[in-house]
């Protein structure tokens, strides 16, 4: 934990002390990542072998709050692009408490699945990227895993 605090405030720290120009924009993407059809969200030693999940709906929450929502593809896969403002307006939290949330049901992929309970997983940062006037932070989803209802 105290790494990804550690981690979070350095990549804060660094996309601040860039010199924001006038017309400069700081994006955060998100994937793409895949949603597998798996109770533990595991890919086994087979990737190939491991079911998708597509149509899947997937949020984005910072906290409490959905920042955004997408759908996977066919294949599973799903990437977000937001304005880092969006985010951070949006939840009033560092990214370090973002989580990425499947909230279609598991059964909707796989009938012998709950259908009850979420898939969810943290993020974690993989680089940032300057591109001209555009400051680019890239997250992937670190693992899926099941949640039962509470």
């Amino acid at each position: 934990m105290a790494t990804k605090l550690v981690l979070f405030v350095s990549v804060m720290v660094s996309a601040l002390a860039l010199p924001i120009a006038k017309g400069t924009s700081v994006e955060v993407q998100v994937g793409p990542s895949f949603v597998p059809c798996s109770i533990n969200g595991s890919l086994g030693v087979n990737v190939t072998a491991t079911p998708a999940f597509p149509n899947a709906q997937v949020q984005l929450q910072c906290g409490a709050v959905v920042v955004a929502t997408t759908t996977t593809n066919a294949s599973g896969v799903f990437s977000f692009s937001l304005d880092f403002t969006q985010v951070f307006l949006s939840a009033r939290v560092g990214l370090s408490n973002c989580n990425l949330v499947v909230t279609t049901p598991l059964s909707t992929c796989n009938p012998t699945l709950p259908p009850v309970g979420v898939l969810t997983s943290s993020i974690v940062f993989v680089r940032t990227d300057v591109l001209g006037v555009r400051v680019v932070l890239i997250f992937r989803a670190a693992g899926f895993r099941y949640i039962p209802p509470t």
